[in-house]
């Protein structure tokens, strides 16, 4: 596993335990087996825009390799709810799909995530996606 990449096990988790097999943004269901095409695992803060560097066990590496930054989504990187996170990336980071990096401070855990039903969640580092209030976890 190269530095900032998720772990199998993450994707396993985020994907079985945490999204029930749907798709974060707009719940359709997936299968497994189609990871790649049918969906993908997306990183909030992305591990390759520049920034602090994601040397293997740095916090850095930890945070963007972390459960609490990857979000399971329908699509590829041009499909689906994850084609739409990078084709509107401005809009993105207004509901916390995609993280600006500011630094290791600007944890995922404290961001919340907005779903295309219009409620609002924040993503535990333990693996829970928690519904909150609007106002909650900027």
């Amino acid at each position: 596993m190269r530095a900032g990449e998720f772990a199998a096990k993450t994707v396993r988790h985020a994907f079985f335990e945490r999204e029930r097999e749907a798709c974060f943004r707009c719940r359709r269901p997936l299968r497994f087996e189609d990871r790649g095409i049918g969906w993908s695992a997306h990183h909030r803060i992305p591990r390759g825009s520049g920034g602090i560097g994601a040397k293997k066990g740095s916090p850095y590496e930890l945070l963007i390799s972390g459960i609490a930054n990857c979000l399971i989504l329908c699509g590829s990187g041009t499909t689906g709810c994850h084609g739409w996170v990078e084709a509107h990336r401005e809009l993105a980071r207004d509901h916390g799909l995609l993280i600006l990096r500011l630094g290791i401070e600007r944890s995922p855990a404290g961001i919340r995530v907005k779903r295309l039903d219009g409620t609002w969640w924040l993503l535990t580092s333990g693996g829970l996606a928690v519904e909150c209030e609007e106002g909650m976890g900027r």
